[in-house]
């Protein structure tokens, strides 16, 4: 059956429907893919703190583990990049007009990015005669790390923040869900001091994880919002 599409006309109460991928199952795929890399997350914190020495020998015996975690990583793109598109093809669909909209579009293909760039380069590691080359190691390591710790966590609280504050606004989400996008948004930028600072990098898994409840509540909350009627988005604008 053809979905229907929103009448133009501010009075009408036909009902909208945004034709898209479901959020709620991009999000548990995406959540999954993450959590079956965890050995790629693992060895991303280890890399920036081992001697070159250290990580040759720690690739020589998890070889096959960081590969699959590569893998993961970047199948964990793909889910996540469409949830985010599609979040913001939905606050276009239901009459956001405001920067933050396309702040999260910035953010979301820059997320999509940085995880494509951090899995192929982890994965490059495991590639025969990197270990033997000079200087391809540390190199390969600091990109795998940075694109997926401190680029992806500042690119997703921007994201974040993004939707948050104008789908809050516009009474599409609710006032606590708006509230801990924003809350969130705060480590995944504080996240960036780890280029003066590792130690900053501890606000990466906030940022990673705790973002993935406010995924759920938002793919439930546009669920429902994109199946009410015109007349009853304009009451709720209004109040």
């Amino acid at each position: 059956m053809k979905p229907s599409i929103a009448s133009p006309n501010p009075g009408s109460s036909s009902v909208t429907r945004h034709p898209g991928p479901n959020l709620l199952f991009l999000t548990l795929v995406y959540t999954g893919f993450m959590l079956a890399g965890g050995a790629k997350l693992i060895a991303a914190f280890r890399f920036p703190h081992d001697s070159a020495e250290k990580a040759i020998a720690y690739l020589a015996q998890n070889g096959w583990s960081i590969q699959w975690g590569s893998f993961c990583e970047l199948a964990s793109a793909i889910p996540l990049g469409i949830f985010m598109v599609t979040t913001v093809s939905r606050l276009r669909f239901l009459g956001v007009r405001a920067a933050g909209e396309s702040i999260a579009f910035l953010g979301g293909i820059g997320v999509t990015v940085m995880l494509i760039l951090s899995s192929l380069a982890s994965w490059s590691l495991t590639r025969p005669g990197i270990a033997e080359t000079t200087g391809a190691v540390p190199a390969l390591q600091a990109i795998s790390f940075a694109g997926g710790g401190p680029g992806f966590a500042v690119l997703l609280g921007l994201f974040l923040a993004g939707v948050s504050i104008p789908a809050g606004l516009y009474k599409l989400i609710p006032r606590w869900l708006m509230g801990l996008g924003i809350v969130v948004a705060v480590p995944c930028e504080l996240a960036s001091l780890t280029l003066l600072n590792f130690k900053a990098g501890y606000f990466i898994p906030v940022g990673r994880f705790v973002s993935i409840v406010w995924m759920i509540g938002v793919s439930l909350t546009l669920l429902f919002c994109v199946n009410t009627s015109v007349t009853e988005r304009e009451v709720n604008l209004a109040t």
